[in-house]
């Protein structure tokens, strides 16, 4: 099965080679030949002049060079024939400085039309003489010389400059810093016929680069963005970082004038470029999940060392061998992720594929091109394909995040409709728990209810029945069995009239307590006096603390109307700063000294349940006061449960 999948793969990544040789070869093919064999020393005058049609473009492929001078060098001199392209360091390994490239052509009568003299590429800078006429040039002759080096040159030459016969083109060409120094092919002809080759080449190694350059550099920022705002997609960080570094280097390497002196910027993009290489490795283990601290350690220190080893390399073959480490690297992890896509038959991975399928040739072709393999004037690749490769790659992680976008949309989805049919139970839940509060608040009610007639109405009818039911001998005593059978009557409709009390209404109590019992004082001979203020509600005064204020109050009158033999009876209720201070004060016989009774220690437990203080006094005129002093503060630890 994984046979299979590799065979289907290496079948894809054969169409993507196949689109690449359509698309950019035939662009990208170079015009010059391989370089040919250097000659001897050579007077220059014995060279046959190249014959140069009125019509057509012809190309120069043998020049005679000569180093140094500010000036054309006469025919004289040493001069030495080489064909084109020429690289220095095959004739004179140790110069740097200028070189002259000295052509002769002949015509049958000098031009009428504008003609031109196109240099495909002559590294770094050159400057056209026709004989013994300088042309217009770009940029600097001297150091720091400008870095035309990946720039075609056309020379525009005035008609006047040429004339019948022979002709001496000079070239000089100066040189730059550890730059591969040399002149391909030149060309000679019509403007118009030398204009179209110009702007191709022209696009393809300046504004084609820097476009495609600008786009690697935008896919890299944006996607650092991207892990700066998740810190967990490494991933996506290094991949771009690579891509940030690449097109920093790459810029670096077409700058036409740098910051800094090629000693300093030269270092600069050479280190740029590796860690590109370098990070783009690591991103290929990161994206099939493969991390090791010891690699990526390992990579890192290997990028601390490349700025020193981009300095201190004083060849161009240092630099390449740097280059080829630092793509060995590359290769390697990129194999183990197109392993690891291919094995887990990863979604979107054949793009992956297509980009490295992609880049393999390519950078191939530039190491070869570094190592002089192809032609003086042949186009780098890499620099239209990185941006392709990390379009590709843009596109597998785009395709992760837009499928884990959907699962989370889904999952959104999901569990918004879980959260609605949760939602729809707790409702129907809390509804339940509703009406089973209503029905034990209900019960709960019904038991006060029954609780009370059995304490207080029960009680009284179980007294006056055993006062009836006294033996024979014993004369039943008709005034007191009275006396508590309307005891049971008052406290029945007391407590139906608790019923409606508002909470805190300690004034609605008393004048409920009131209502009921002035019949019966009056029966008595007992004068009632109301001394009741207009009081703020009791905090604590729920409807259990009520119905216990109420028992007090109610059992504090009953003692004055069977033991005391008072006449007269004073309610009275006034706000306190602490407390609300209700009293039941008669001009009786006062308390007896034999301590507190049932009733009095009952009195002083229901007041202890509610928060509430009890004293019973003796008034100094005679009688006796039961004052209950209800707390303004709420007590949050009072617990009124057992007050019900």
């Amino acid at each position: 099965m994984l046979a299979w999948k590799y065979l289907r793969w290496a079948l894809r990544s054969a169409s993507w080679l196949w689109l690449a040789s359509v698309l950019l070869l035939p662009g990208l093919a170079g015009a010059a030949s391989l370089p040919g064999p250097v000659h001897a020393v050579v007077d220059a005058n014995t060279l046959p002049p190249v014959p140069v049609a009125d019509h057509e473009v012809t190309t120069l492929e043998a020049a005679c060079i000569l180093p140094g001078s500010a000036m054309p060098p006469g025919p004289q001199a040493a001069w030495r024939h080489v064909t084109l392209p020429h690289i220095w360091r095959e004739t004179h390994a140790d110069e740097q400085g200028a070189m002259w490239y000295r052509f002769r052509v002949t015509m049958a009568h000098a031009p009428d039309a504008l003609w031109a003299i196109y240099l495909p590429r002559a590294v770094m800078n050159a400057q056209v003489w026709v004989n013994g006429v300088p042309m217009a040039y770009t940029g600097s002759m001297s150091a720091p010389v400008t870095r035309n080096w990946y720039v075609p040159l056309l020379v525009q030459v005035p008609t006047g400059a040429w004339r019948d016969g022979d002709n001496v083109i000079h070239i000089k060409v100066v040189s730059g810093f550890m730059s591969r120094d040399g002149l391909a092919p030149v060309q000679v002809g019509p403007l118009t016929l030398l204009e179209a080759p110009y702007k191709t080449r022209l696009f393809l190694q300046v504004d084609g680069a820097y476009f495609a350059n600008t786009a690697v550099l935008a896919l890299g920022v944006f996607m650092m963005i991207a892990w700066m705002r998740d810190r967990d997609q490494v991933a996506i960080g290094f991949q771009g970082a690579s891509a940030v570094l690449w097109g920093v280097g790459n810029s670096a390497y077409l700058a036409a004038h740098p910051f800094f002196g090629d000693a300093v910027w030269a270092p600069l993009s050479v280190t740029a470029m590796v860690w590109s290489a370098l990070a783009m490795a690591l991103f290929f283990r990161r994206f099939v999940g493969r991390r090791s601290r010891l690699v990526e350690r390992g990579v890192l220190g290997l990028m601390l060392v490349t700025p020193l080893w981009a300095w201190l390399s004083a060849s161009v073959h240092l630099i390449v061998f740097g280059y080829g480490v630092a793509y060995v690297i590359f290769m390697v992890c990129m194999v183990q992720a197109i392993h690891g896509v291919i094995k887990s038959d990863r979604r979107d991975g054949v793009w992956l594929l297509g980009g490295c399928a992609l880049l393999v040739p390519a950078a191939a072709h530039d190491v070869a091109f570094q190592v002089n393999l192809l032609p003086f004037d042949a186009i780098y690749t890499l620099p239209f394909v990185s941006p392709i490769m990390m379009s590709c790659i843009f596109y597998v992680l785009a395709g992760d995040y837009a499928r884990s976008r959907r699962a989370l949309n889904r999952l959104n989805g999901n569990l918004a409709e879980t959260l609605a049919q949760r939602e729809a139970a707790l409702r129907e839940s809390f509804a339940r728990l509703a009406e089973l509060e209503r029905a034990q608040a209900v019960s709960a009610e019904r038991s006060r209810i029954l609780r009370d007639m059995h304490d207080g109405v029960g009680a009284h009818l179980t007294s006056a029945l055993r006062q009836l039911q006294s033996p024979q001998e014993n004369k039943v005593d008709l005034g007191l069995v009275t006396q508590t059978l309307r005891d049971s009557l008052d406290q029945l409709k007391l407590s139906i009239d608790a019923l409606s009390l508002q909470p805190g209404d300690v004034v609605g109590l008393l004048a409920s307590l009131r209502f009921r019992i002035t019949p019966r004082l009056k029966a008595v001979g007992l004068e009632l006096v109301w001394d009741v203020a207009d009081l703020p509600p009791w905090p604590q005064g729920h409807a259990p603390a009520l119905r216990q204020l109420q028992y007090i109050l109610f059992e504090g009158l009953s003692n004055v109307l069977q033991h005391s033999g008072a006449t007269r009876l004073t309610l009275s209720a006034h706000a306190k700063a602490d407390c609300l201070e209700v009293s039941l004060i008669d001009n009786g016989r006062g308390w007896s000294g034999e301590g507190e009774g049932q009733g009095l220690q009952a009195m002083r437990a229901r007041a202890s349940v509610i928060g509430a203080r009890i004293a019973f006094l003796a008034r100094p005129e005679g009688g006796a006061e039961l004052r209950v002093s209800l707390p303004l503060k709420a007590d949050a630890e009072l617990d009124l449960s057992s007050a019900a």
